[in-house]
């Protein structure tokens, strides 16, 4: 029940955060960053708990999602400052300015991968969201070798997030 309240809460700061719902891109460098880091806090807060991303979660597989889009939306091109304090602050301070540079050289690694798999899941199981699809889509995101490489991306910031 904590579990399922933790994803509740952490989609719900996602949604608002990206401006523009679920799978949106904000307009701006800092509402792109805020977005970011918000994603990478309701996964980083599943990681703990779970001892990894868990791809049968919803909210994980969207949260993954809105990463992608966002980074899709060249926000990482230019000058990263806004960027880099909207990551700190939608990861409420869990990114920090010592390990912002690192992370955001981890997702522009990650923005390089094609995860358009990723995105269409998440589209459809916002529209059928029941257990069943859910683990069917845990199981064929998590045989992508696309997937496998965000998910140790992730990792990685989640190490410089500790």
């Amino acid at each position: 029940m904590k579990l399922l309240k933790v994803v509740a809460a952490t989609m719900t700061a996602v949604m608002l955060t990206t401006s523009c719902g679920v799978l949106g891109l904000g307009s701006s460098k800092k509402s792109k960053g805020v977005g970011l880091g918000a994603a990478i806090l309701a996964l980083y807060a599943g990681y703990k708990l779970a001892g990894k991303i868990d791809l049968g979660n919803l909210g994980n597989i969207v949260n993954l999602a809105s990463i992608i889009n966002i980074l899709r939306g060249n926000a990482l091109e230019g000058d990263n400052t806004d960027l880099i304090a909207g990551l700190i602050e939608g990861s409420q301070n869990t990114i920090t300015p010592s390990n912002a540079q690192a992370i955001v050289g981890l997702l522009d690694q990650m923005s390089k991968i094609d995860l358009g798999k990723v995105t269409t899941t998440a589209k459809t199981l916002t529209n059928n969201a029941t257990q069943e699809a859910t683990q069917a889509a845990a199981a064929s995101l998590a045989s992508s070798p696309e997937v496998q490489s965000a998910l140790n991306t992730l990792t990685s910031i989640f190490r410089l997030m500790n």
